[in-house]
């Protein structure tokens, strides 16, 4: 199993596994912001079938967006710490419609011991 050691390889996997086909008429933007050394902000979009990464802040305001340290960001990435868990403690700061990101988790392929 591949160990993460960067957000820039988590997202460079997340890319990777995005599954167009299941896209449809997704029109999704999202925030991601890490802190830390390493860390930074990121823009995903999904729309038109595609999905785009870029460094920087969206623009809407009504973008989901997810906070967590450059530490629970690459352990949750690397499956050593469960998400729930680190939301309920506070680790990790989401905004948006959680039903949402059920149904976009179904877009990438996220396969065990990956």
């Amino acid at each position: 199993m591949t160990r993460f050691q960067t957000v820039e390889q988590v997202l460079a996997a997340v890319q990777a596994r995005f599954r167009p086909e299941k896209a449809g008429d997704a029109d999704v933007v999202g925030h991601l912001r890490v802190t830390g050394e390493g860390g930074g902000d990121w823009t995903l979009r999904i729309a038109d079938g595609r999905l785009t990464i870029a460094p920087g802040e969206p623009h809407e305001p009504d973008a989901m967006r997810l906070e967590a340290s450059r530490e629970v960001f690459l352990a949750l990435a690397n499956g050593e710490l469960d998400a729930t868990k680190a939301y309920f403690s506070g680790k990790v700061h989401f905004k948006g419609n959680l039903r949402q990101v059920y149904r976009l988790m179904d877009l990438f392929r996220l396969e065990r011991g990956d």
